[in-house]
């Protein structure tokens, strides 16, 4: 969370979407500091979940990156979390995002990477476990972010250094339990943040995170 609270500004009167939710960990946390958040995911079991433990301003529905059922500028912030990589059309999931977002309004998207893990047999386990279609780099990411009219303003690895490798390999684990896993990786990210600032190579990463702008018309 600390790169959405370093990036993200959330007014009390925003309007959040979470584009592949989850069990809604994130939405009810952003959900404490805007008028609501609306999360969808493709998973009817996730959906379940995340409406059992959902704040009273956030809303969780079955739905589809691809088609996103919001009428055009519905949300002033837009987040998907290690998310992209698994659509089957990514490009095509960013310009929804591009769409239901407001002009001016903000986006915050993190995508897998694994850069700085040197085992291609984790990769390949981690890319047929979690059904990954692809991995990304910063100038993938990039590229698909500002083809559809985003402006980039920050794009990082984080996830840096050594000890994160160790990390996801565990979390991996235990993703059978999606409770557990929603809870460990809240907890593992956050140390992984403080080793991050004594790690030497910053160019690489578990993870890319990305705060964009849709420009206003």
């Amino acid at each position: 969370m600390s790169f959405f609270r370093k990036y993200l500004k959330i007014r009390g009167n925003d309007r959040i979407l979470d584009v592949a939710c989850g069990i809604g960990v994130y939405a009810n946390r952003l959900a404490k500091r805007a008028a609501c958040v609306v999360g969808f995911d493709l998973s009817y079991n996730n959906i379940a979940i995340a409406n059992h433990i959902r704040k009273d301003n956030t809303f969780f529905y079955c739905g589809n990156a691809e088609e996103i059922c919001h009428p055009n500028n519905s949300f002033d912030i837009v987040i998907s979390i290690c998310a992209i990589e698994h659509f089957n059309d990514s490009k095509k999931s960013i310009a929804e995002m591009f769409r239901v977002l407001k002009p001016g309004g903000q986006l915050l998207v993190t995508v897998d990477s694994l850069e700085n893990i040197n085992s291609r047999e984790f990769i390949e386990f981690h890319r047929k476990f979690c059904l990954v279609q692809k991995y990304y780099t910063v100038g993938t990411v990039r590229k698909e972010l500002e083809a559809v009219g985003f402006e980039i303003r920050t794009i990082k690895p984080i996830l840096v250094s050594p000890f994160s490798a160790t990390m996801c390999k565990f979390a991996f684990k235990i993703m059978k339990w999606p409770m557990l896993f929603g809870m460990y990786s809240l907890l593992a990210y956050q140390l992984t943040l403080i080793l991050d600032k004594f790690s030497s190579d910053r160019n690489s990463g578990i993870i890319i995170a990305v705060y964009a702008l849709k420009t206003k018309e």
